[in-house]
């Protein structure tokens, strides 16, 4: 199994393979992104697209993205999809912190479904993020 960042051109040569994936993303992500968003973001730098490959198959897809707070740098895990997280958590966590070290991140943020917690358990659920969609009253 290997995993890391996918540069910029070998973005259209995963992309095949991340769009199911990050498709999933999509319709859960409460209307805030596309998949158009996702690519735009992805070409530009603006978010990292990572992939962990096992026996030539992309197994997992995961974006981030820098966040500056005015009081510190954070790495925030945008979407992660795909199979085997345990073991591919075990197997390269250390590489995805070193990362956000590397960067001047003091901290990693992931925004998910409560049952992210029973598989991170050295995170801390510091805050629930509440939604109210007010877009019928828009119009």
């Amino acid at each position: 199994m290997k995993a890391g960042i996918v540069t910029v051109d070998q973005i259209p040569y995963v992309w095949p393979a991340v769009h199911p994936m990050l498709g999933k993303v999509v319709e859960r992500s409460e209307g805030e992104l596309s998949i158009n968003d996702i690519w735009e973001a992805v070409n530009s730098q603006q978010m990292q697209l990572w992939v962990v490959v096992d026996e030539g198959r992309v197994i997992m897809s995961m974006l981030t993205q820098f966040i500056h707070y005015p009081q510190k740098k954070i790495l925030r895990v945008i979407s992660l999809a795909g199979e085997n997280f345990k073991e591919v958590h075990k197997q390269f966590n250390d590489m995805f912190e070193s990362f956000a070290i590397t960067n001047e991140c003091s901290a990693l943020e992931l925004w998910g479904r409560k049952g992210w917690k029973k598989m991170l358990p050295d995170w801390k659920d510091s805050y629930i993020v509440f939604t109210k969609d007010l877009q019928e009253r828009m119009h």
